[in-house]
């Protein structure tokens, strides 16, 4: 690796400091927060490194971390004795406005955020799943969304002065099974209506047949999260998912989504951590995934306070490199043009991955790092 791609794996796993006159800086220019902290994986700042390495990383506030600076209104990360050179991305000016829900006035937020180029809008708050890691369940009331209003939020973040949204991801809470045909009509709309691409993150349905649906009506692409790969593991963390769908399921499914959207436009995220399982074991489900041509996807856990493991360990800067380097070699030694994802370059921002092949990996006309 380069001492950039290293440092980036480093913010992710350690986290950045930040000066107090680079965060004024920060806020006098963007007129906002440094992160809105909504979810573990995104609760820092997000920096670019040369290269077009998209890092998120988490406030920390003493350590060896590399410090965030500010001189003459240029950003710098001051890492082992060097000044490094960076942008970085802000929250953008929506996130600061609200809206009227039946006399219930909510932020923009509780419809979608924005992440560098990517506009992610949530269906559903809550969720009917509670895996151990994640925060929706156990903070937010499970609640239905109107998808005329998630448009309007698409067309606002695609226009935003600051972070102009380049596509959309539909996730959020995962409904319950009579709600199924609703978040049906909502996928529909959405994908009709929108003026940036979308895709689509959703565990498995009962029909296979389903991804032909999605890859029907517009869809661009789908993520469909295995997370956890081995079964005692994921029987505990992922309880939901294990007992109402099954690992050999989830692979079969993610399968025939790679027969009607292509290889290399179905990815899966694995969560990397002995918090979570074995190194060995989240690399037996990077295998199953890249053999059946779905692009694996990298994640760190960092706990979040309010699920059951909130004293869980985050994962490691050794267990990312080790898990980065094993994971690129299976892919090269399988050899079907699947790399570490995601292939949007500014959603690597949160993943264990790098830019390393302009064939596989997507720049979009606004790249923020260009």
């Amino acid at each position: 690796m380069t001492p950039e791609e290293l440092l980036k794996l480093r913010l992710l796993a350690g986290g950045v400091r930040v000066e107090a006159a680079a965060a004024a800086v920060w806020r006098e220019r963007f007129g906002g927060p440094l992160t809105l902290a909504e979810y573990a994986t995104t609760s820092g700042v997000t920096l670019t490194l040369p290269g077009s390495l998209y890092v998120n990383a988490p406030l920390v506030s003493d350590g060896d971390a590399p410090v965030l600076r500010v001189e003459a209104d240029a950003f710098f990360l001051g890492a082992d004795g060097t000044e490094l050179p960076i942008d970085v991305v802000p929250v953008p000016a929506f996130h600061g406005r609200t809206y009227d829900d039946a006399g219930v006035v909510r932020p923009l937020t509780d419809l979608g955020v924005t992440h560098t180029d990517r506009c992610r809008v949530s269906p559903i708050a809550g969720c009917a799943w509670r895996c151990e890691f994640c925060d929706l369940p156990f903070e937010m009331r499970y609640r239905r969304k109107d998808s005329a209003r998630l448009v309007e939020l698409i067309r606002t973040a695609a226009i935003d002065p600051l972070v102009p949204a380049q596509h959309v991801l539909v996730s959020g809470g995962t409904p319950g099974r009579k709600h199924e045909p609703w978040i049906d009509d909502a996928y529909e709309h959405i994908t009709r209506e929108s003026p940036l691409p979308v895709d689509v993150m959703m565990p498995p349905r009962r029909d296979e047949r389903y991804p032909e649906w999605l890859r029907s009506i517009g869809v661009a692409s789908v993520s469909i999260n295995l997370e956890v790969s081995d079964p005692e593991r994921a029987r505990k963390i992922t309880p939901q998912k294990s007992r109402l769908i099954g690992r050999d399921a989830f692979l079969d499914y993610i399968e025939r989504a790679v027969e009607s959207f292509g290889v290399g436009n179905v990815q899966s995220l694995m969560v990397v951590g002995s918090a979570i399982e074995p190194l060995d074991s989240t690399l037996a489900g990077v295998l199953d995934l890249v053999e059946r041509g779905c692009v694996p996807v990298l994640s760190m856990f960092r706990p979040h306070a309010a699920t059951p493991l909130a004293d869980a360990p985050p994962a490691t800067l050794k267990e990312l490199m080790a898990a980065y380097e094993a994971t690129l070699a299976i892919c090269e030694e399988v050899g079907n043009g699947v790399l570490p994802g995601p292939r949007c370059i500014p959603c690597q921002h949160n993943c264990v991955a790098l830019p390393l092949d302009d064939a596989f990996y997507i720049r979009r006309d606004n790249d923020l790092a260009s």
